[in-house]
């Protein structure tokens, strides 16, 4: 039995808000929720999950959380967790005041002493993915990377994570207070933005300047993903294979790449590189709780309850998806913070 007191999955939150339609959306009385329409052509999408499964039937949201662990069974790796702090991972459940989950396996990661629920509470979806990265550019022969949605939690990490590892990042964001937020982590920080009409030209310079060969984009849809295979060409870093990755869809319109491009591109999804990594998993695991409070740091814009989180107030704040900001859900807390 796991106590969640610093639950946090905004990915999932995200996706749910970014297909409703919030201008028609309205409170409900009684149990707190609110409901909204969702555009026809993008309900098929809803029937799968981030990771690819189907929903079916009710379930209960959330994809990490972390709590102080208040039950246990007789195993010694169970009991051992007892009164520590962990965070969990897996498809939904982590919404709600208890979580059950199996203590020895490779979705708990026990926390160091002194580290918090709140401090814990993005511990693997981010993280995670983030070293799968770098982990896949390793393997696949590339030794410098281009990332998007550079400003993004996801994207400090990834910067602390090169930093440390001495591996070169180029960094392409949308506005000059991005690249502020990245060059206070480090005024050394490669970063193109890509609202400038030289951007393909900036940002093959700075491919040449790093050596990159490998591009982890964001978006998904619209010109970026074309865009960074156009500027490997133009940058002469044009290599056999992939060289390309979505693993999100910040823009949900249509991708610009053309046919040949597709052939240099594909999708990144966390569930299938853990798969076929297991031992680098727990490898990165280990790493993440020991650097959790550092190099894997999370900020939040607020703490919110779960009761508070569904109102039409709350979901409008979400709805916007600005840039960096991530709300901490605790299902404990009583007071509404301020938005």
């Amino acid at each position: 039995g796991l106590q969640d007191r610093g639950q946090h999955q905004g990915r999932v939150l995200q996706m749910r808000v970014a297909v409703w339609d919030l201008t028609n959306a309205f409170p409900h009385s009684g149990v707190p929720h609110s409901a909204a329409q969702v555009p026809p052509e993008l309900l098929e999408s809803m029937r799968m999950t981030p990771y690819g499964t189907e929903r079916t039937g009710d379930v209960i949201p959330g994809n990490e959380g972390s709590g102080v662990v208040v039950a246990a069974g007789s195993d010694p790796v169970a009991q051992a967790l007892l009164g520590r702090v962990v965070a969990v991972f897996g498809n939904g459940g982590c919404y709600a005041t208890y979580r059950k989950a199996k203590g020895g396996s490779n979705a708990v990661m026990p926390m160091p002493d002194g580290v918090t629920p709140q401090q814990a509470a993005s511990s693997f979806v981010n993280p995670m993915t983030a070293l799968g990265f770098v982990h896949s550019m390793r393997s696949e022969g590339h030794s410098a990377l281009v990332q998007t949605a550079a400003a993004s939690q996801l994207g400090q990490m990834l910067m602390r994570i090169c930093m440390q590892d001495s591996i070169p990042l180029v960094n392409v964001v949308r506005k000059p207070e991005q690249e502020a937020i990245l060059k206070a982590i480090n005024p050394e920080a490669i970063c193109v933005n890509q609202a400038l009409p030289s951007f393909v030209d900036d940002l093959a310079l700075a491919m040449k300047r790093t050596n990159a060969t490998l591009a982890f984009d964001a978006t998904g849809g619209g010109p970026l993903s074309s865009q960074i295979l156009s500027a490997f060409e133009k940058a002469g870093q044009t290599r056999d294979g992939l060289q390309l990755y979505n693993y999100g869809m910040l823009d949900t319109s249509r991708s610009t790449m053309s046919r040949d491009q597709r052939k240099k591109a594909s999708f990144w999804l966390l569930p299938g590189w853990q798969a076929k990594n297991r031992d680098t998993w727990a490898q990165h695991m280990l790493r993440v709780s020991n650097e959790i409070t550092t190099t894997f740091a999370t900020s939040y814009t607020a703490e919110v309850s779960m009761s508070q989180a569904v109102t039409l107030s709350a979901l409008q704040v979400y709805g916007q998806q600005e840039t960096g900001k991530k709300y901490l859900l605790n299902p404990q807390k009583t007071v509404a913070a301020k938005l």
